[in-house]
């Protein structure tokens, strides 16, 4: 186990089944995550080597929430598996300023979707933006009606 401070957080790290576990592990092929695919190592180096001293591929992500824009797509949150446990947790998330501001949120256990049966964490990626770079069509934007939606919950 490898022992990695990131401000107030301690971690205990196990770099190479974290690095096994990238290699094997199955990733989503929707157009959107493919997108997050082809860029983001690149596009947020800080990022990456952040997620890299843990043994984490950036561009294999256990989960991805996004919401398609017109041009861009909204990566609100982007989940990744860590083997091993957390020392100690800090009182508020850790930010990294990497062209974007992204703020990284860790749990322990999270129940993100992931093919880890041993003891891990999870580290969250919030705010993450990136312009649409397949060559196809990027989805359409899903518009909410906000009226009906609030009707549904009123009782």
């Amino acid at each position: 186990m490898t022992k990695i401070q990131k401000d107030e957080y301690v971690f205990f790290a196990d770099v190479e089944k974290t690095q096994e576990y990238y290699k094997t592990h199955s990733i989503c092929d929707c157009v959107c995550c493919r997108n997050y695919y082809a860029q983001i190592k690149n596009k947020l180096p800080k990022l990456n080597d952040f997620l890299s001293e843990f043994g984490v591929d950036i561009t294999k992500p256990d989960e991805i929430m996004s919401v398609e824009m017109d041009d861009y797509i909204d990566y609100f949150n982007v989940d990744y598996t860590v083997c091993g446990n957390m020392q100690s947790m800090g009182e508020c998330e850790i930010d990294i300023y990497d062209s974007l501001f992204l703020s990284i949120v860790i749990t322990n256990g999270f129940a993100s979707p992931n093919e880890q049966t041993g003891e891990y964490f999870t580290i969250s990626v919030t705010q993450i933006t990136l312009p649409w770079v397949l060559d196809e069509p990027i989805p359409k934007k899903v518009v909410l009606k906000t009226k009906k939606f609030r009707e549904r919950f009123k009782k």
